[in-house]
């Protein structure tokens, strides 16, 4: 199974305690986003990651963003390219049609292994896009493009999706409208424990996909404790991924769509390249091919012998006088 893990505007930053909490609050497997290296005493798995840098940019001047980033990241078309700008938010027109024909988890059913989003959504959520249809991001709009429904509330209960909060604070603060108080649900989770749960509860997928957007929030709130939390999480979360996972038969693979949470003197994204951290199976045959966001699924792709040609031209407008 490959577990490809999101994680919003994290990059590469200094090793300065003052301006990156990387730095300053990593433990484990973020400890090279603060400039340190991984301890010769850390758990083996920990010392067995590579690392690397990845362009966020491809190509295109100004701050990478989130629409454009994470289209590229799931679907292999370098949506920098196709608007000749990065793109904030929620997918445009073009990007929503790109993700259409090129999501990874239809690309995939379509050749037929089985691939899915692991986030689960609340009933509020439905509500929300029926008052804002223009809010769906590029990961939820993935897994809409297979046809697949997207995980809900039943699905967190049974253990066979994620939480965007890994301990489930947010959903016990602003799930409540939704779900009963008493529900087990809404019990705050050990993240080491989650992490080491699903990689069992997802076998007989081939590629599994989670999405953690807390980090880029905290990021442009400069919200140093937040930031405190979302790397104790996720790094506890990770490490349980890691102790479940056998790297003879799985893959991780986690990135970013562009930084923002290494700098916390400022409060918007950076350009500096982001992670591409790579544990298990495929890594040998992967860790070449990965130069730029728009790489990754085509890495995937190789590994799992699928054959797909696709383009940027189709997708960009041609002027009209």
């Amino acid at each position: 199974m490959i577990f490809y893990v999101f994680i919003d505007g994290i990059g590469f930053g200094e090793n300065d305690p003052n301006k990156n909490p990387f730095s300053k609050y990593a433990k484990g497997i973020f400890l090279p986003l603060g400039g340190k290296s991984i301890p010769e005493d850390s758990p083996s798995r920990l010392r067995e990651l590579t690392y690397l840098k990845t362009d966020a940019s491809m190509g295109i001047k100004g701050l990478p963003q989130s629409a454009t980033g994470q289209t590229s990241l799931w679907t292999g078309i370098n949506a920098c390219q196709v608007l000749n700008r990065h793109m904030s938010g929620f997918p445009t027109f073009t990007l929503k049609r790109i993700i259409a024909k090129y999501s990874i988890i239809r690309i995939l059913e379509e050749n037929g292994f089985k691939a899915d989003l692991l986030n689960c959504y609340t009933p509020g959520f439905a509500e929300h896009i029926k008052k804002h249809p223009r809010h769906v991001s590029a990961s939820t709009l993935i897994q809409m493009a297979a046809d697949k429904p997207l995980k809900d509330m039943d699905d967190l209960r049974d253990g066979k999706g994620l939480y965007m909060d890994i301990s489930r604070d947010f959903l016990r603060k602003f799930g409540r409208d939704f779900i009963d108080k008493d529900d087990p649900v809404l019990e705050i989770q050990d993240p080491y424990k989650t992490g080491k749960d699903i990689i069992p509860a997802m076998k007989g997928h081939t590629l599994c996909i989670y999405e953690y957007f807390i980090t880029d929030k905290v990021g442009h709130k400069m919200n140093w404790k937040g930031a405190e939390k979302c790397i104790s999480d996720l790094e506890n979360f990770l490490l349980g991924v890691l102790d479940a996972m056998d790297p003879e038969q799985d893959q991780l693979i986690l990135t970013s769509d562009h930084g923002n949470l290494e700098d916390l003197t400022v409060d918007v994204h950076t350009v500096n390249p982001v992670p591409t951290i790579l544990y298990g199976k495929y890594t040998e045959q992967m860790k070449n091919k990965i130069h730029a966001l728009k790489d990754i699924p085509h890495a995937i792709y190789d590994c799992l012998g699928v054959q797909i040609q696709m383009s940027e031209q189709e997708f960009v407008q041609t002027p009209t006088n």
